[in-house]
């Protein structure tokens, strides 16, 4: 609040050839006990009615001009100057004088009015502070006298305010111990506190005014309910006692202005943004700051025009351009007496962008890294393989986007689940997704699937013809499994699907677009095929724009124990069996070359499970295969270890050492276990695995 807000603008002047006469019958008529002498515009002097009693003591004449008796030296006001530092004690009136011209006089009445205002708002202000806070406040003085119960403290408990205030605490709230903090003068935090049934955690501390304990305060929190909002908050935040704290700590500029635009606050960061503190800024008007060149123009003249808020750009003479919006605030009366605007660096809104552009990339490789992480998890796919990671990670990422792909492998090695996963996570997931086998269709009939048919194509035709899967499958995906087997002349009508994005049916002649993501799937190797004509070369390399090759499943032995077990625990489930494999017969399996790939290991585990006499598989129950070698030797049963070279002992050893660590570790995590299966101290296989950077859960 400044002097302007109170001071009177109706003010009578003297002249200093005034008489006191004139100053007599002025006084009486205004009901007035002093007045500014003013002389050419110019304030010379004040007259108050002490001068005026004294002159009557000492006999002067009433005719006599007052300019030998008023004072000269006096103390003036700016009408801008803040009300609370105004001395009310130096005088009982202030000329209030800007640009060396009398606007105004101000009395102590008046300063006293401004106080009072001043008093009531701020009291106000902690009042509404104090029982808008959601937690219950109590506060006591320093006899333990209740001075302050809010409403959430006479919500708590139904006692209102007019039946707490003024009584003694231990009355109300034995438990509080708001006396032991008076006498202490400790603050403490966290205090579990019970009142009645309910369990509160209290932070009391004393209220300390100039060095001397005045009482003390207390909030509380109630555990049951914040338990029910939030498990993990651990505390809550404390109340801010001053509004500087607030608005101070706002990352955003804060620049407030009155109703006539006079700037009365800024927060910090407007100088770390602008260079401009509180003494180039505050308590000038918007206009002078505009016609000085501090601002190229001011958002809240443009609000308090047009009383509606307004976003815009601004340059302050530092040369900062600043991104502002300024909102209008209304009183009772529908007029605008703040106008609070909102300032922000534009340098820094670009840097901002950056990191939420930055962030949004962490939040695709997080969610890039969860699919991953679920596919892992899930038992579409079952690996341990690097390369097979790689794999996946390649589907992943092939998947954002919409290119051809050509998945090649053998028979059984999970080609078409690699199709599933890059369909799944693609943005066609949504869309339908048809597969196809091509070598599952008979050659006079795959046209027609593919491509459809018109009514009345061929013999046997609909007579309402029918759509081919390239159709059925627009906006989304077709799978061609076993591509190898399209005939040629039907490799030309794929060729110019791919390249012009239409088809055309059998028997008709209507071109019909289509938007259709291709996933091709074949265990042939088409570059032999193409080498000896038997497979298009242009096709080939549309098909082959991003390749994947699934390894064989004895490319990725380590893969094979883990596959073991889930066919184990699938059939297990099927059939209703607790059936179990030892080690001895899972690192048999390992060692097969498996020709039919997983699919071949998924029916040998079924047929384990259902035709072995015992609870546990072990090595008898092996088909003899397993155990000889092609010439009916021996075979991996009885001779683990080969010899293909002759190479230094010394590194046959670390060699052998390495494998037989890796397999083991294949079969089971536990580095106990896997001392036992090689009939070694733990601290041996510890040892050695760390020198062989062999990784491995040490939860035993």
């Amino acid at each position: 609040m400044i002097v302007e807000n109170f001071m009177s603008t109706d003010v009578s002047v003297l002249k200093p050839e005034d008489t006191f006469g004139d100053v007599v019958n002025l006084f009486l008529e205004k009901k007035i006990d002093g007045a500014p002498v003013v002389e050419d515009g110019k304030l010379v002097g004040l007259l108050t009615k002490t001068h005026l009693i004294r002159a009557m003591s000492q006999k002067i004449p009433l005719e006599r001009p007052i300019k030998d008796y008023m004072t000269r030296l006096v103390k003036t006001l700016s009408p801008q100057q803040s009300i609370d530092d105004v001395d009310i004690m130096y005088t009982g009136r202030y000329p209030v004088v800007d640009k060396d011209e009398l606007v105004g006089i101000i009395t102590k009445s008046d300063i006293m009015v401004a106080l009072t205002d001043i008093i009531a708002e701020m009291s106000g202000q902690l009042e509404v502070v104090i029982n808008s806070a959601y937690n219950p406040i109590v506060a006591i003085d320093h006899k333990g006298i209740i001075t302050i119960w809010n409403q959430a403290a006479q919500k708590l408990t139904g006692l209102t305010q007019d039946a707490i205030i003024g009584r003694f605490i231990n009355d109300i709230i034995p438990e509080s111990q708001l006396l032991d903090i008076v006498k202490s003068g400790r603050s403490e935090y966290g205090i579990k506190l019970s009142i009645g049934n309910r369990l509160f955690i209290t932070n009391r501390a004393p209220i300390v005014k100039n060095d001397d304990i005045i009482g003390a305060v207390a909030v509380l929190y109630d555990i049951s309910e914040l338990e029910n909002v939030s498990r993990e908050l651990e505390y809550v935040g404390r109340l801010n006692q001053e509004m500087d704290a607030i608005i101070d700590s706002s990352f955003d500029g804060l620049y407030i202005t009155d109703g006539a635009g006079v700037t009365i606050r800024i927060n910090k960061a407007i100088k770390r943004m602008t260079g401009l503190g509180e003494e180039e800024l505050l308590y000038k008007s918007m206009s002078e700051l505009v016609e000085t060149g501090v601002l190229s123009r001011s958002a809240s003249l443009v609000v308090l025009e047009t009383k509606q808020s307004i976003t815009t750009t601004l340059v302050t003479v530092t040369g900062t351009t600043l991104l502002v919006s300024a909102t209008p605030v209304f009183d009772e009366k529908g007029e605008i007496f703040r106008v609070v605007t909102s300032v922000r660096d534009v340098s820094e809104l670009n840097m901002l962008k950056q990191k939420v552009e930055q962030l949004e990339g962490l939040k695709k490789h997080f969610e890039f890294q969860m699919n991953e992480m679920k596919i892992k998890l899930s038992e579409d796919l079952i690996f341990k393989n690097k390369e097979m990671e790689n794999i996946v990670y390649q589907a992943m990422k092939i998947a954002e986007v919409d290119s051809t792909v050509l998945i090649s492998g053998e028979s059984g090695v999970g080609k078409e689940v690699i199709g599933d996963i890059i369909q799944r996570n693609s943005i066609r997931s949504k869309g339908p997704f048809v597969r196809l086998n091509c070598a599952a269709i008979p050659e006079n009939l795959l046209e027609s699937e593919l491509f459809g048919y018109e009514p009345g194509a061929f013999t046997g035709a609909s007579k309402e013809g029918k759509p081919g899967l390239f159709e059925l499958a627009h906006e989304g995906t077709l799978l061609l499994d076993e591509i190898g087997d399209i005939p040629l002349h039907l490799q030309v009508k794929l060729l110019r699907v791919l390249q012009e994005r239409e088809i055309i049916r059998v028997g008709g002649t209507r071109p019909i677009p289509i938007d259709v993501r291709i996933i091709a799937i074949t265990n042939r190797i088409l570059e032999e095929m193409v080498a000896k004509g038997e497979f298009r070369e242009d096709l080939y390399y549309r098909l082959n724009v991003v390749p994947i090759h699934v390894p064989a499943l004895r490319e990725r032995r380590e893969d094979i124990p883990l596959l073991v077990r889930h066919f184990l625990n699938q059939f297990n489930q099927r059939y209703n069996l607790k059936k179990t494999i030892t080690p001895a017969a899972i690192e048999i399996l390992t060692m097969y070359s498996w020709p039919g790939n997983i699919r071949q290991l998924e029916n040998m585990i079924e047929r384990l499970v259902v035709t072995s006499s015992t609870e546990v598989i072990d090595i008898q129950d092996l088909p003899s295969y397993f155990l000889e070698t092609p010439s009916g030797e021996p075979g991996i049963g009885h001779q683990p270890v080969s010899v293909n070279s002759i190479i230094p002992l010394r590194q046959a050893v670390e060699s052998l050492e390495r494998q037989l660590l890796e397999k083991t570790f294949a079969v089971t995590n536990s580095c106990s276990k896997a001392a036992q299966l090689l009939e070694v101290n733990a601290s041996t296989i510890s040892r050695k695995a760390s020198r062989y950077n062999i990784k491995y859960k040490r939860n035993d």
